[in-house]
């Protein structure tokens, strides 16, 4: 069963993100009897809040509240305030939210404060600051719950109906409110209520709307006007791609090569640079000539002597 409601409790909790705008931290606004049933119970308030809600919670006490609370505390001797009682978590863990109903800034009603709170306008009943309540019924006493004999007997006003009566009434005027998440304690068990009525008829009316008008009207007349209305998911006509497009060809010059000026003015200069060598090195000393060895023939007439002609039989000739 855990789960489920888990899994129910998410579900609802997105609807109100979709519909009425709430973000996480969720502003949880507490309530005296709220706080009496977890301390009773023996609940953390932040875990169990945030395992109801789904998500990380800001709990809120109201300046009203807390003076309800401490006003039946009794009164510390050496410093003559009341004492904190214990069910009162720390600043730390549950900061108070200044409100400020009159000019003096006395507190009123817990009740009367917490509606203020929930709905500012009394003509417009919206919750501008996206506030969740937590609430629980008074605590009844044990006494009176055990006697049932004195409770039938008692003719006088039983002060346990009256608060029963006062907090029940106080959830249903925040039900009449749109937009109100509430969270109440039921035996030990801490409990999301379902959507209102209300409520779920202006969710029905906004998602109806965006069948309506569209679901992109408002962010395409935000960007540019009616005009700049485009088809989601066309795409600008971009370039061919480089690398599948076929390379141009070289261009010819009138000298008939193809190799680039450049490259041509390179290798000319380099050419005249040779010859500019070359003719230094005449002066200074000439190359060498090649020698080359030519032979006679064997058959050749000797003198009358019988001495083979002047000059040998291998000659070397130098060529020009």
């Amino acid at each position: 069963m855990r789960a489920k409601r888990s899994k129910k409790y998410r579900k609802l909790m997105h609807q109100y993100e979709l519909a009425f705008g709430f973000r996480e931290p969720y502003q949880v606004l507490v309530d005296s009897n709220f706080l009496q049933a977890v301390h009773s119970f023996k609940m953390e308030l932040i875990p169990y809040l945030e395992r109801t809600l789904q998500g990380k919670v800001k709990p809120l006490l109201t300046k009203c509240s807390l003076a309800k609370i401490m006003a039946n505390q009794p009164l510390n001797p050496r410093t003559n305030n009341p004492v904190r009682p214990a069910q009162l978590p720390p600043p730390t863990v549950l900061p108070l939210r200044h409100c400020t109903h009159n000019e003096d800034e006395t507190p009123i009603d817990e009740v009367e404060c917490l509606l203020s709170l929930l709905s500012p306008s009394a003509d417009v009943k919206r919750n501008k600051e996206h506030y969740i309540l937590a609430t629980a019924d008074p605590a009844t006493p044990k006494a009176a719950a055990q006697d049932a004999n004195a409770k039938k007997r008692k003719r006088g006003v039983d002060e346990g109906e009256v608060a029963l009566r006062k907090s029940r009434m106080f959830r249903s005027a925040a039900r009449a409110i749109p937009g109100v998440p509430i969270v109440y304690v039921k035996r030990s068990v801490m409990v999301l209520e379902p959507m209102s009525s209300l409520s779920e008829e202006l969710r029905d009316g906004y998602e109806n709307g965006k069948f309506r008008a569209g679901l992109n009207d408002e962010a395409v007349n935000k960007k540019g006007g009616e005009g700049a209305k485009t088809k989601k998911g066309m795409k600008k006509v971009k370039g061919p791609n480089p690398l599948s497009v076929k390379k141009p060809k070289k261009r010819v010059n009138e000298s008939g090569s193809s190799r680039p000026a450049k490259k041509r003015d390179a290798e000319g200069s380099r050419a005249e640079d040779g010859d500019e060598r070359a003719g230094d090195g005449d002066g200074d000393s000439a190359p060498k000539p090649k020698r080359r060895r030519r032979h006679h023939n064997r058959g050749a007439r000797t003198d009358g002597d019988g001495e083979e002609p002047s000059g040998g039989g291998d000659t070397v000739a130098m060529e020009e």
